[in-house]
Formats: structure tokens, C-alpha cells, sequence
């Protein structure tokens, strides 16, 4: 199943990024790891044990670490985070 990538939140941790997808009737939230910058629009289509090539491009590819069910108010708390973490990190001498 092919995923579309909904919204992202770039994590702390270099290749890290938090992305809403949907396909058909399901939408999740998924901690991946990723050597590429994955951006809302992307699609992710499954290889193995995982693996995801992003926009069917061999040389991009990214590892499911966790996945859940979508829940607006979780991803808000996390976009609200995400957004004090980086503010704090821009502001720090």
C-alpha cells in the first residue's frame, strides 16, 4: 500500500521526522528515519521489513521506526513541541 505524506515535523535528531500519512480510509502517524528530506506530497511505497522508497526513487528510501493511529490532537502536541524545541534551539548562544 502507497502512502502520502500528509504533514512532517523534522526531529532533533539528524535523518528523524515525525509524518502524517494517508491511504484510502487510513491515516497514521510514523516515526521514520530517513537519509533524505521527506516533504508533504511524497509518496512512500513499501519495499520490505520497513522500507519505504519515497516518490519510487530507488536511491531515496526511509525506515518505518513506529507507527500509530492518527490522532489530531496528539499531532498537534506534537507540532506545538516541535515548535518550542526549535525556537529554543535557534535562541540559544
Amino acid at each position: 500500500m502507497e502512502w502520502l505524506v500528509i504533514d512532517v515535523i523534522r526531529l532533533r535528531s539528524p535523518g528523524r521526522f515525525m509524518l502524517v500519512l494517508w491511504a484510502g480510509a487510513l491515516k497514521m502517524t510514523a516515526e521514520v528515519a530517513s537519509s533524505v528530506d521527506v516533504q508533504a506530497g511524497d509518496m512512500l511505497r513499501p519495499v520490505q521489513d520497513g522500507e519505504y522508497l519515497v516518490n519510487h526513487q530507488a536511491g531515496q528510501s526511509l525506515k518505518a521506526i513506529s507507527a500509530v493511529r492518527f490522532s489530531a490532537t496528539h499531532w498537534a502536541g506534537l507540532k506545538k513541541i516541535s515548535r518550542h524545541v526549535s525556537c529554543m534551539v535557534k535562541n540559544t548562544p
